[in-house]
């Protein structure tokens, strides 16, 4: 059961990493990337559209553990950091995810797809991920 816990990390990385890599890819490429908002648009859509199945994989496997960060990450050594993954957590994750695709997707067709949509859908990828870590950071079982 320990590698179905240990990709559970990987939930709100994968939407983290992609903006990142979006942001660089904007940051060097500013004008042939700013026109290029359907892969974009795309790639936030895919990273979290994988986050939620992931969540959702781990949901339907039943999977309650808990995971310390400093196991994977020697930056939080010293930190008592703890991923909670609950059914509660994942619930809310799959739920989320769904309803930030839903959103990326309105944008894609109502907002005008001109100087700064690039950045909006950049800004969209790394809110989505603060909220997953934040998430599984709290133990939302423990408030029921």
């Amino acid at each position: 059961m320990g590698n179905f816990i240990s990709t559970a990390i990987l939930i709100p990385l994968i939407p983290l990493l992609t903006a990142l890599f979006i942001f660089i890819l904007l940051a060097s490429f500013n004008r042939t990337l700013n026109r290029l908002t359907k892969p974009v648009t795309a790639l936030i859509a895919l990273s979290l559209l994988s986050s939620a199945f992931i969540s959702s994989f781990d949901y339907f496997k039943k999977i309650e553990e808990e995971l310390a960060l400093s196991e994977f990450l020697k930056l939080f050594e010293e930190t008592n950091l703890v991923l909670h993954l609950n059914l509660l957590n994942e619930k809310i994750i799959i739920f989320f995810s769904l309803v930030m695709i839903l959103i990326i997707g309105l944008s894609f067709y109502k907002l005008p797809r001109k100087k700064g949509y690039v950045s909006l859908m950049i800004g969209l990828g790394l809110i989505s991920s603060s909220v997953m870590i934040s998430i599984l950071l709290l133990d939302f079982s423990a408030l029921i």
